[in-house]
């Protein structure tokens, strides 16, 4: 894992907030999937804010999209936002996406 990543995890309700700290590599695509597994187990949306990524190494959203199997069922549960949001959302395999939130100048876009 990148020695800078960070995942903080905060749950409020029935929903978690992750928030995604630091440069994304092949052992943080892991780290990520594993955290958003354990998330789901007890939150019924999972919001995931990608503001504070670093760099992405294309190896860590490699390792993303061909992991990410497990999880890509509940992809209604997750809502993606920040900077980096559609990085992390193109990651995702083609037949389910994320909800993905982008600020930009004032305006909200919503993409599935």
């Amino acid at each position: 894992m990148a020695t800078n990543f960070r995942i903080y995890i905060d749950r409020t309700g029935e929903n978690i907030q992750i928030k995604l700290v630091g440069d994304f590599d092949g052992s943080s695509a892991l780290h990520l999937l594993y955290s958003i597994q354990d998330c789901l187990k007890v939150s019924k949306k999972i919001f995931i804010n990608t503001d504070f990524i670093g760099n992405i190494e294309p190896f860590g959203v490699n390792v993303f999209r061909y992991n990410a199997g497990d999880i890509a069922r509940y992809a209604n549960r997750i809502i993606l936002s920040g900077e980096k949001a559609l990085f992390l959302m193109k990651s995702w395999p083609d037949n389910m996406r994320p909800e993905c939130k982008i600020k930009k100048e004032s305006i909200i876009f919503d993409t599935i």
